[in-house]
């Protein structure tokens, strides 16, 4: 019985449990179902309806100002104002009592707030404020010391201005607008025309709707602007204007093309997020402070031309859908460009940049074969940088290719200079790393041969990036080791018989070793980043090793015979200027070729050319006449010297191919040694 009364207990648990199961379930569905239904009209909520800005209701809200943030402000919220053709009479009514009210004398002046308001019509602002000369004449009593000092800002510089530049001027008057304007999420069915106006107070109109153009054209912000989220859906203008304080355009859309050329932004400037869709115009403005464009989308063109950047100016992922230019604009700070994407052309054309300016590309989206970055030759590249190799090699790769199709071979090279002292700041820090224990010590050394290796590239050559220092260093170095074999073959001994040069020959030999030198010098330190680093790489080559081979040998002193002969012989079957690529050092064991390499003539006055030449074919494989040593009666030291030479010399050539093939467009002069 107890085994029957405990089944049948669970059977009615198991009903009850199916029974609530099917009861939610149908709930379920019937929910889905009612909510899926169209609602009746009744059911939608009605539209929110502005009451419409009646007389009565305007003198009302004028005798009953409000006090909004600390602002005693007119209060036209909320409301449908139409100032319609058809409506004048309540047009003409709305301007002469408003402008009546707003020009009221006082130490705290009337503002106007319009916000979330509907004016249909064209709104022309700059019938609300008081007339005032702009320059000349003196201001209204009616204004604030504070005013006052503020609306000189502007007028001071107009004072001294010369009477034939006074027609480019704007009007001799601008309406000033005591009190702050506020048309957050205002909408403007008509046009809006605040030309030639001076606000004394902030302007507010975040998210404001300007259906129709939008004119503030030669208009002064003394105070905060921001037209956040605000949308202009026609052409809006602000050119000639002057924001003295913040600027705020973060969010703002322009669907149609926006002018602020000849403007001024004499503080931060916030266009973050804005989307122009067809052409930006802000040639010739003045940013004077900080000013941020990220992630901004240039939908069309983007015009900088001739601006002056004061400070940092940011481009951080902002997209240029179509040519951007800053022709012979001025940058007194570094730009941003981090992660910008251009698809089309980037002009910096006789763009000046101050010295501690540059360009910063990292993560740039670019890709040469479709977009285009123009600049002057020979300037552009060094103004483009990245912090880091890592993530960048593919940005420095297609600028490289880019200046390569333009024929720009400097500003290429520039850029690969760049990524190699990057690469080489890479090493080292892996180099110096003491917790990086899991390099082991074979991988360690080749790291380290790579480092100094490519070190010595870029002192020497900029990477093969330079011409000009590669000459410079060997122009050093031919005329330091000409000028030692000319000490160890000219001066031998002092006694028992003197064997020195002449006064005149020693003349000579140092003032032409001092303008080599100096030419060389002027060479490394007009193309080197580091010259004096470049300097003392250049010495430990060509010093230290010939400077003991030296003092060896005049300790030891020379004893052999024929002391009263040069040890350099020439070819004189032949005299011109010749290529010896295959030539060594020493002249062939063989006496046919004693005959053919007789020795250097000591009486000659020109005889001390002849030690620059040898030094010329050791290190250059090139000279004007074939100058090698003799093979007999010659101290070992003095060979070694020359062999030395020579094996600088095959270093040296290479370097130069190497730097030949680097800098001239389209040819690669190895393929002709091969």
């Amino acid at each position: 019985m107890g085994v029957r009364s405990q089944l049948a207990k669970l059977l009615t648990r198991e009903k009850k449990f199916t029974g609530w199961f099917k009861q939610a379930i149908l709930l379920l569905v019937m929910s889905m179902w009612l909510l899926l239904l169209p609602l009746p009209a009744w059911a939608v909520p009605p539209p929110v309806e502005r009451p419409v800005l009646t007389l009565e209701l305007l003198q009302e809200r004028l005798h009953t100002p409000t006090n909004l943030e600390g602002n005693i402000t007119v209060d036209l919220r909320d409301m449908a104002i139409n100032l319609r053709p058809e409506n004048a009479e309540f047009r003409d009514a709305f301007y002469q009592l408003l402008r009546k009210e707003l020009q009221r004398a006082g130490s705290k002046p009337l503002g106007l707030d319009l916000s979330n308001s509907l004016i249909q019509g064209d709104l022309i602002g700059s019938d609300l404020g008081l007339r005032s000369p702009s320059y000349g004449q003196a201001l209204a009593p009616i204004f604030t010391p504070t005013e006052q000092e503020q609306l000189e800002r502007d007028r001071l510089p107009r004072t001294h201005v010369e009477p034939r530049i006074l027609i480019t001027l704007p009007p001799t008057e601008m309406t000033v607008f005591r009190g702050a304007l506020r048309l957050v999420q205002t909408r403007f069915n008509g046009q809006v025309q605040f030309n030639n106006t001076f606000f004394l107070q902030p302007v507010e109109a975040q998210g404001a709707i300007f259906t129709q153009q939008s004119a503030w054209n030669e208009t002064r912000f003394s105070r905060l602007v921001n037209f956040s989220g605000a949308s202009f859906r026609q052409d809006v203008r602000f050119q000639g204007s002057i924001f003295f304080a913040k600027a705020d355009f973060n969010q703002t859309s322009f669907s149609e093309s926006a002018y602020f050329q000849d403007s001024t932004f004499a503080d931060t400037t916030n266009f973050q997020q804005a989307s122009f869709k067809q052409a930006a115009n802000f040639n010739y403005v003045q940013w004077q402070g900080k000013t941020d464009f990220s992630l901004v989308r240039f939908a069309e063109q983007a015009l900088f031309a001739k601006a002056t950047f004061q400070q940092f100016v940011l481009f951080i992922e902002t997209a240029f859908e179509q040519a951007v230019t800053f022709r012979e604009a001025q940058f007194n700070q570094s730009v941003n460009l981090q992660g910008a994407r251009i698809l089309s052309q980037a002009d910096f054309s006789d763009a000046r940049f101050a010295t501690t300016a540059n360009v910063n590309v990292s993560a740039l989206n670019f890709n040469s074969d479709k977009a285009k970055i123009l600049g002057n030759t020979g300037k552009i590249g060094k103004i483009l940088t990245v912090p880091t190799l890592q993530g960048n090699e593919n940005v420095i790769r297609n600028l490289v290719q880019n200046f390569r199709q333009l024929q720009q071979i400097p500003d290429a090279n520039q850029l690969k200079y760049m990524s190699q002292r990057l690469r080489q700041g890479k090493l080292q820090l892996c180099l110096l790393d003491a917790n990086n224990t899991e390099v082991s010590p074979t991988a360690w050394l080749l790291q380290a041969w790579d480092w100094l290796a490519l070190s010595l590239l870029l002192l020497l050559s900029r990477c093969g990036t330079s011409v000009w220092l590669v000459l410079g260093v060997g122009m050093v170095a031919i005329a330091y080791f000409g000028l030692v074999f000319w000490l160890v073959d000219r001066f031998r001994r002092l006694h028992p018989q003197r064997i020195i040069p002449t006064t005149y020959e020693t003349v000579c030999m140092i003032a032409s070793f001092s303008i080599l030198s100096l030419l060389g010098l002027i060479a490394i330190f007009r193309t080197a980043e580091q010259p004096w680093l470049t300097l003392g790489c250049l010495v430990l080559f060509i010093f230290p090793i010939p400077a003991t081979l030296l003092i060896r040998l005049y300790q030891l002193g020379r004893y052999h015979d024929l002391m009263d002969v040069s040890y350099f012989t020439e070819d004189g079957t032949l005299r011109q200027l010749r290529l010896l690529i295959g030539r060594l050092p020493v002249i062939p064991r063989f006496p046919l070729f004693r005959e053919r390499y007789p020795p250097i003539l000591w009486n000659q006055r020109w005889n001390w050319l002849n030690y620059y030449d040898f030094s010329l074919n050791n290190l250059l494989r090139l000279g004007f006449n074939d100058i090698r040593l003799r093979d007999e009666h010659l101290p070992g030291i003095i060979t070694t010297l020359a062999w030395y030479q020579w094996s600088l010399g095959l270093l040296y050539i290479t370097l130069l191919l190497w730097t030949l093939s680097r800098t001239i467009p389209g040819v690669n002069l190895l393929i002709y040694l091969k």
